[in-house]
C-alpha cells in the first residue's frame, strides 16, 4: 500500500469515527465491507481483531443497520450494508435532536459572570500562558516588541511555538517596532499563518500585549523579573480589542 492510501485510509477512519463509531466497530465495518460477504473468522482475520471481540462488535453494528447476516450452506455469512446508511443515520440522528432542542434550551442557565486573573512569574511560568493560547483555539492578536520578546523566551522556543499554532491553524495578528528582526518575521508571515504590521514611530511599547478568546494576557519583558499577567474578563478583552483595533488600522491594516 502507498504512502497516499494509507493517508487516504486514515483520513476514511477518522471521519467514521467522528460520527460516533468505536475504532473496532470502524475496523470491522471496513473489514466486511472489503471482504463482500464472509463469515465471522474470515472477518476476524482481515480485521486483525480476536474472533469473540469480532462477534460482539457485528452484533452491535446489526442492531445499527451497518452489517447484515444471511445463511449459505449453514454458515452464517455477514455483508456490510451501503455506506449510504451513514447519511440516513444521520438525518435520524439531526431529526431526534431537532424534536428534543426546545427541552434542552429550556434547561440552560446563562453562567455568571465572572472575572479570573492569574500572575506568571519567570520565562517558564510565563510560557504555560502560549501554552494556554493553543489550547483555548482562538485566533490571536499580538503586540510587542519582537526582539525583546525573542530575548525573554528565545528564539528556539518562539520557533516551536509558531509551528505549533500553524498546526493548530490559529492565525496571528502582530504589531510590532519596525526593526531588522521584525522585519525578516513579517517575510514570513504567509508561511506562518500571521500578518505583521509595524507600530508608528511615536508609539512606544514596553511589554508583550496579547488578546485572545475572552482573555488579555500582559507580559513585562524585563529579563531579570519578567511577570505575567493572564486576565479573564470579557469588558477587559473587549477594551483592548478597541485598543489594538485603533493602533492597528493607524499602522496601515485593513
Amino acid at each position: 500500500m502507498c504512502y497516499d492510501e494509507k493517508t487516504s485510509s486514515m483520513n476514511l477512519r477518522t471521519v467514521i469515527e467522528q460520527l460516533g463509531y468505536s475504532p473496532h466497530e470502524v475496523t470491522v465495518y471496513l473489514a466486511t465491507l472489503e471482504l463482500g460477504g464472509s463469515t465471522v473468522t474470515d472477518i476476524a482475520a482481515k480485521a486483525k481483531l480476536p474472533r469473540t471481540t469480532v462477534n460482539l462488535v457485528i452484533h452491535s453494528l446489526q442492531k445499527q443497520g451497518l452489517i447484515n447476516a444471511y445463511l449459505k450452506r449453514r454458515r452464517k455469512i455477514f455483508t456490510a450494508e451501503n455506506p449510504e446508511r451513514f447519511m440516513t443515520v444521520l438525518k435520524e440522528n439531526e431529526a431526534s435532536l431537532a424534536m428534543v432542542l426546545p427541552e434542552l434550551h429550556a434547561l440552560r442557565r446563562e453562567p455568571s459572570a465572572t472575572s479570573t486573573v492569574r500572575t506568571y512569574h519567570g520565562a517558564q511560568e510565563i510560557k504555560q500562558i502560549l501554552n494556554d493560547m493553543i489550547e483555548s483555539k482562538h485566533h490571536i492578536s499580538a503586540m510587542l516588541s519582537w526582539d525583546d520578546w525573542t530575548d525573554l523566551l528565545g528564539k528556539p522556543y518562539l520557533e516551536d511555538f509558531i509551528e505549533t499554532r500553524y498546526r493548530h491553524y490559529l492565525r496571528m495578528r502582530l504589531l510590532a517596532p519596525k526593526t531588522k528582526n521584525s522585519s525578516a518575521l513579517k517575510t514570513r508571515d504567509s508561511q506562518e499563518m500571521r500578518v505583521t504590521q509595524f507600530l508608528p514611530e511615536l508609539v512606544t511599547i514596553t511589554n508583550a500585549n496579547f488578546i485572545y478568546a475572552n482573555k488579555v494576557a500582559i507580559i513585562t519583558l524585563n529579563k531579570k523579573k519578567p511577570v505575567g499577567i493572564l486576565i479573564e474578563d470579557e469588558d477587559i478583552h473587549h477594551s483592548m480589542e478597541i485598543l489594538f483595533e485603533n493602533l492597528w488600522r493607524q499602522s496601515g491594516g485593513a
